[in-house]
């Protein structure tokens, strides 16, 4: 007697019910997530620039959103800047950097990891 999976594996195979997905859409899959994390470490590079300025000069009222921008840029900016930033330099010297990342963004963000390693560092 079959099982019902070997059922439903025999079934899926033989109507054509696998998704195909080509190479190009695969790859624009993984372009579009690397695009995003660089979207979401400039966000949170801002908010570490803001938390810095905010040292000295504070202009965000005391509530929920400076809150919310001191912790996005102390902690989430240093981690997901280091972690990004980290990827990129692995696609790169793989030679598999994607074409649809704009090359400001990445290199903003590289330039906002130098002083945030500096004083991680320090």
């Amino acid at each position: 007697m079959l099982s019902p999976i070997k059922i439903f594996i025999f079934a899926s195979q033989h109507s054509g019910f696998q998704e195909k997905i080509s190479c190009k859409q695969h790859a624009s899959n993984n372009m579009n997530k690397l695009s995003f994390w660089h979207r979401l470490a400039l966000i949170a590079n801002i908010c570490w620039l803001l938390t810095w300025v905010m040292k000295y000069y504070v202009f965000i009222p005391k509530g929920d959103l400076q809150s919310t921008v001191i912790i996005t840029g102390l902690v989430t900016a240093n981690v997901v800047n280091l972690l990004v930033n980290l990827w990129t330099g692995v696609l790169l010297s793989l030679r598999k950097l994607p074409g649809d990342t704009p090359r400001w963004l990445m290199t903003a963000n590289f330039i906002f990891l130098l002083p945030q390693l500096y004083l991680f560092f320090k």
